[in-house]
């Protein structure tokens, strides 16, 4: 959520099937990456959002700890980022007069707007801008969040922040003195699930979840052109949308699902036009995530959506350094380093 930050800390990426972890440091103005891990997590660990198995989450933490790529560090504080599908954001007006109580305001505010009954979530807030007219609020389920500090803590580390995911992408993709006057749609195509978010005046304006598992692509290659797993995704990845008509079977089995992310899409600008930004436009469309390396993934959802699409860049605020990872590898741990940005960039 939204709160201060303790220096010397990584980021902690946690999904139900991944754990990534991301660390940087500065040097002499520049940041870079100085360490990366990741962990596979087997079913039932996390259900609903929170750890089922707290034993067995806290022995992989451990375990990914201790088996980093790059500098090795002693420090235990982590910024972790909460599960989207059971997170809350938006920004809300405020009318209050000045001398009034701003806190008293937003949670009168608040309450016209979260999903979940008050008394049952934790809020954190801040104000957009210096006007104070508006302000972004955020909230979780106290059961999420109490299980996630629970398990961390076993695990020996200190929740610095646990903040929501699409805070943590947007901290990736863009850098934080540029100023985003038009609508910007972000969609992270994960593995087993897709978010999306507009972004617009360094402030994020909406957030919802789209039909859409990068998986579920590679086990239609692999049942429809009787592959293994490994066989699918090489090709989802190499061949993908492709025109070329000696690979042409392969767009033409995904042609379906991708015609359905864009109808999304569309609904997704639809629904900003509309209850957001009265006839606001969506300018450019960044896709992100595992599922965002398919090839031709962006071209053609510009040509289905009439858009502007691109594939972000998780490292537009900071460099590799010594380190290595592939490009399709790094879009995996965008919301990692987002985390370990934000104590340089709260």
């Amino acid at each position: 959520m939204l709160a201060n930050f303790i220096q010397n800390s990584f980021g902690l990426d946690i999904s139900e099937r991944c754990f990534r972890l991301a660390r940087l440091k500065k040097n002499g103005g520049q940041l870079f990456l100085d360490a990366y891990g990741e962990i596979s997590v087997p079913p039932g660990i996390i259900k609903d959002g929170k750890f089922a198995s707290q034993e067995k989450a806290v022995a992989l933490f451990k375990k990914l700890l201790q088996n980093v790529v790059g500098a090795k560090s002693s420090s235990h504080y982590v910024a972790a980022c909460l599960p989207e599908p059971k997170t809350f954001i938006k920004i809300i007006n405020l009318t209050y007069p000045k001398n009034k109580n701003a806190v008293e305001e937003v949670i009168a505010e608040a309450k016209n707007h979260i999903p979940y009954p008050l008394e049952k979530t934790y809020l954190d807030w801040q104000f957009t801008d210096a006007s104070k007219n508006k302000a972004i609020i955020a909230v979780c389920p106290k059961e999420i969040v109490d299980n996630f500090q629970t398990v961390l803590s076993s695990a020996g580390l200190t929740p610095a922040v646990l903040e929501v995911e699409s805070m943590s992408l947007a901290r990736a993709l863009f850098k934080p003195n540029q100023q985003i006057d038009q609508a910007t749609m972000v969609i992270d195509l994960g593995f087993s699930r897709t978010g999306l978010f507009i972004y617009k005046k360094n402030n994020i304006v909406a957030n919802l979840s789209v039909a859409f598992a990068s998986n579920e692509l590679t086990k239609l290659l692999k049942s429809s052109l009787n592959l293994s797993l490994e066989e699918a995704e090489t090709a989802k990845r190499k061949i993908g949308l492709s025109n070329d008509l000696a690979q042409g079977g392969v767009k033409k089995i995904l042609a379906p699902v991708i015609a359905k992310l864009a109808e999304e899409i569309r609904e997704a600008k639809y629904f900003y036009a509309e209850h957001v930004e009265p006839q606001g436009l969506i300018s450019k469309i960044i896709l992100t995530g595992n599922g965002s390396s398919l090839k031709n993934l962006a071209e053609n959802l510009a040509e289905q959506t009439q858009t502007e699409v691109v594939i972000g860049n998780p490292l537009v605020n900071l460099t590799m350094g010594k380190l290595s990872l592939t490009e399709d590898k790094i879009q995996s741990y965008n919301a990692a380093i987002g985390l370990a940005l934000r104590q340089f960039y709260p």
